[in-house]
């Protein structure tokens, strides 16, 4: 840790880029604005260039935008571009949909008729448009009644495609049985979803498993920005900033049919990489009957994950690596596990492909950040960039809930917010605050405090000693595409899961443990070593499954030789019971289940897993306990030093004042106090009840927050 006198310093005077970013859409080249932002204190700006028609060969204009991000950098202050007109990122402002229209995203548009059809017989059936891909009859068994029955079990669809004729109608001659007609029709996605209802205007998307599209996206935007501003990449400028992409195969408002993603290529490349054809793996998806529905649904949005994460976020992150640059962004719907499996097959494996990852929080007042029933996003992301070793990661963040309401944010809101996040591990911040109603003075004590906090918030690592892992198997099985808004499944099963993990991180945060959260391949490839779970400076004594049903081979091996070195496994709701490769039981799952029985794994029930999880995980877990009445109020972030010192953040997002008393684990000499809003460091005196263990008395107001330091 630094010096007493260095750390001072540095805590009264940060840097100001850990400050607050204002983000600007086509007014950075205003002189104006600069000094504006610059008499405020702010880190910098968000910007982008001001689109018109004649983007991207608007030379005036790339000329203003230049000019106005270097007068930001000539201040002192830091930029981020932002890579689109409004969103989604992708289409640079649609230019790229309509000089290349075979980038245009489509969609497989599902039809599953009614009735069931019997055979030997002919039969005639008009298709769905626009173009039919696939029409398959689906063999019944079971009730004889005629419009009964289930799917056969071990039956494969029987493909139809070509009794199309001429004229675009299929004349079926049925074979003996009883079957489904199932008919997948490739259409172009506009009418009702993301390219609709977005917030900026109506705009064809391209698809972010095409790489051709992503390249001509970087073609037209970044290497514009790179003629202009290359020189300040990495220094003046320090990221792109990716907004809301999305697969968008689903509707916002009700829809007619099912959506699945679809790229012209698709089928070829999935039959090369699993050995059956895709039309199977959509069957299983949307039907969820039939042979080998758990491995071919998983085998389906498996796919779909690599061709988004190499498709788009892939090729973005080479090309900011390459030009000196930090790829960041947020995605779409991060607060619903369902949606990260419709939206990009795995947003974790997306996600990993960001520098510094981030979030979308609209909400500013304490209430409506504690939303128990959705991941608590920031604590989300924030493990990506602790996983991947960057350390940073932001939030676009605003006042708009309340704007939408015809009302004012007090800057105690505001407040609220930035210790929310800072809680969390949040640590850049990108705004969208109207600042209505707040004066200069105002605004330099917010970014002053923004900044000692963030800049403090950066020492060292997280002291994360559990890991919740991230359960998509679970969710690629279940999961299954309606015609509800958003393409929600209501299906409790599915509801099971996306409630589960939420809950599981909630209940970590309400008691004050750090965690990250973890992925398939990060529980396959750690290493297990001191009784530890370790990827890279991670090192987790726990590991909690919410309702991971289906789990691939590898991580349950190695969480089960984990679980042999004296790391605690805990499932909440049910413990796995098949495997994502086969669909099945196996000696693995069998394994699980002698353990929970013998107590070596724990199994959080339903009724009251979150007080049962808290209780069963081991005490070395924790870095810290709060003690007291409406402790669950609080949110910690804990930090290690590389000297093994201690920085303690604490906030209460309650609505009452907290009293209690703070422990933190260890053995310390000094304890130290740093108030971000005045600048100060100073000692601070605790109860030594017998040990090196430090009791401080904890006074906390709502909204309010501390930030202590030991070593």
């Amino acid at each position: 840790m630094l010096s007493l006198e260095e750390l001072a310093s540095r805590f009264a005077d940060p840097d100001r880029r850990y400050g607050v970013f204002q983000i600007i859409h086509g007014g950075a080249e205003d002189p104006a604005r600069a000094e504006f932002y610059d008499r405020r204190g702010f880190a910098g700006i968000v910007g982008n260039i001001a689109y018109n028609r004649r983007f991207p060969e608007d030379r005036d204009g790339w000329k203003r935008t230049e000019a106005g991000f270097r007068e930001y950098i000539r201040r002192g202050m830091r930029t981020w571009i932002y890579d689109e007109k409004g969103y989604p990122s992708g289409t640079a402002g649609g230019y790229v949909p309509e000089t290349h229209p075979e980038f245009v995203a489509k969609g497989l548009y599902c039809y599953d008729y009614w009735r069931v059809i019997g055979g030997p017989s002919e039969y005639r059936a008009d298709v769905p448009g626009d173009k039919l891909w696939k029409a398959v009859l689906i063999p019944l068994g079971g009730a004889d009644t005629p419009n009964g029955g289930e799917p056969s079990p071990d039956a494969e669809p029987i493909d139809v495609t070509d009794r199309l004729n001429e004229n675009g109608v299929l004349y079926i001659d049925v074979p003996p049985g009883r079957y489904w007609l199932f008919m997948m029709s490739v259409r172009r996605l506009f009418d009702g979803t993301h390219a609709t209802e977005s917030y900026s205007e109506p705009r064809n998307y391209v698809s972010l498993s095409d790489r051709r599209a992503t390249e001509a996206f970087l073609a037209c935007t970044h290497e514009k920005y790179r003629g202009i501003l290359g020189d300040e990449f990495g220094r003046g400028v320090l990221a792109m900033f990716t907004d809301e992409p999305s697969l968008i195969s689903w509707n916002i408002r009700n829809g007619v049919f099912p959506i699945l993603p679809w790229l012209d290529s698709y089928p070829e490349d999935f039959e090369k990489r699993f050995g059956y054809p895709f039309v199977n793996a959509c069957v299983a998806v949307v039907i969820g009957k039939g042979k080998d529905v758990v491995q071919r649904r998983c085998d389906f949005w498996d796919f779909i994950a690599d061709t988004v994460a190499d498709g788009y976020f892939g090729p973005i992150r080479e090309w900011c690596h390459a030009n000196g640059l930090k790829s960041s962004g947020h995605m779409l719907e991060e607060e619903r596990l369902q949606a990260h499996i419709v939206n990009y097959g795995s947003f974790f494996r997306a996600a990993m492909r960001f520098d510094w990852p981030g979030i979308d929080q609209l909400n500013t007042e304490k209430e409506a950040l504690m939303v128990e029933g959705a991941i608590p996003i920031a604590r989300f992301l924030a493990s990506f960039a602790d996983l991947n070793g960057e350390r940073e990661v932001f939030t676009e963040f605003s006042d708009h809930s309340v704007r939408e309401r015809g009302q004012t944010a007090p800057i105690s809101c505001y407040y609220d917010s930035v210790n929310w996040h800072l809680a969390m591990g949040v640590n850049n911040f990108t705004s969208y605050y109207s600042w209505a109603g707040i004066d200069d003075e105002a605004c330099r004590e917010f970014n002053r405090y923004t900044a000692r906090s963030g800049w403090l918030l950066r020492q060292g690592i997280r002291d994360s000693r559990a890991a919740v892992f991230y359960p998509e198997a679970a969710m690629w099985a279940s999961y299954t595409p309606s015609t509800a808004p958003r393409a929600i499944d209501n299906s409790e099963k599915t509801r099971k899961i996306d409630i589960a993990f939420a809950r599981s991180m909630w209940a970590l945060l309400h008691n004050q443990i750090d965690f990250d959260c973890i992925d398939r391949k990060i529980a396959a490839e750690s290493e297990i070593r001191d009784g530890k779970l370790v990827w890279g400076d991670r090192q987790y004594g726990a590991v909690v499954l919410p309702c991971a049903r289906v789990i691939e081979k590898d991580a349950i091996e190695k969480l089960l030789s984990a679980n042999d070195a004296g790391v605690r496994v805990i499932f909440c709701e049910e413990p796995p019971a098949m495997l994502r490769e086969t669909g099945r039981e196996s000696e693995e799952t069998e394994e699980i289940a002698r353990r929970i029985a013998d107590g070596r794994m724990s199994l959080s029930p339903a009724a009251d897993f979150t007080d049962h999880l808290c209780a069963v995980l081991p005490d070395e877990c924790r870095s810290i306990r709060v003690i007291g009445d409406g402790s669950s109020a609080l949110l910690a972030h804990v930090r290690t030093t590389e000297d093994g010192g201690k920085i303690v953040f604490l906030t209460n997002m309650g609505k009452e004042d907290f009293s209690g008393d703070l422990r933190v684990f260890g053995a310390w000499e000094r304890v130290l106090s740093a108030d971000a809003g005045s600048g100060q460091i100073f000692p601070v005196d605790w109860t030594e009840s017998g040990d090196p263990v430090p009791s401080l008395r904890l006074c906390l107001g709502p909204g309010k927050a501390v930030l202590f330091i030991l070593n």
